[in-house]
């Protein structure tokens, strides 16, 4: 994954917002290196994150995957049929092309960082335009880490590339590592 951003995807209201949505739903726009990680990686990942068997009860919130080709839009009906037949239950996220994406409000933007003190206040620094912080690959990073997600490997390896101070890398490692069963006992390899 190189960045996100979340914002309102799947419905013709023109330049909606979080008061005045129209038909859209709320989404999460992954931009990734297929170089890295594969299509279908992605996707193994978006059904392992939610239920799809939850039926929507608003198209604000359904289960949906917007897909930006035909190509992707075949893989990811293809591993739909996969789940339904191995769960042997009723899949109801719904698969469909994007159509346009529209940004949200900053203050939806990296929600988990924006809620991190000291760890978000350098990356404001580093980041002062909003458009900017929403589209930094170190952001969206840190991010990931702060919600549980990657592995010990992975953080260890990039660490000293998302631009922190040695002092908010230690903070960064200390609450993930305090927070997060995957990361338990972790410590910061930086100045070692």
């Amino acid at each position: 994954m190189v960045r996100t951003a979340v914002g309102y995807s799947g419905g013709t209201t023109e330049s909606p917002n979080y008061h005045r949505i129209g038909d859209h739903s709320e989404t999460l726009l992954v931009t990734f290196d297929p170089q890295k990680i594969s299509y279908a990686e992605l996707l193994t990942v978006f059904w392992e994150s939610h239920n799809p068997e939850s039926e929507p009860y608003l198209r604000q919130y359904r289960n949906a995957l917007f897909t930006m080709n035909e190509e992707q839009q075949k893989a990811a009906e293809k591993s739909r049929t996969r789940l339904a037949e191995a769960t042997h239950r009723p899949v109801h996220t719904a698969i469909e092309p994007a159509g346009k994406f529209y940004v949200a409000e900053g203050y939806h933007q990296k929600y988990l960082l924006r809620k991190s003190g000291d760890i978000f206040r350098e990356l404001q620094e580093i980041y002062p335009d909003a458009a900017d912080f929403t589209a930094s690959t170190a952001a969206a990073r840190i991010n990931g880490y702060l919600g549980c997600y990657g592995d010990r490997n992975q953080l260890v390896r990039e660490l000293d590339q998302l631009g922190l101070s040695v002092q908010t890398q230690e903070r960064l490692v200390e609450h993930i590592s305090s927070s997060c069963s995957r990361f338990a006992g972790l410590t910061c390899p930086v100045g070692k």
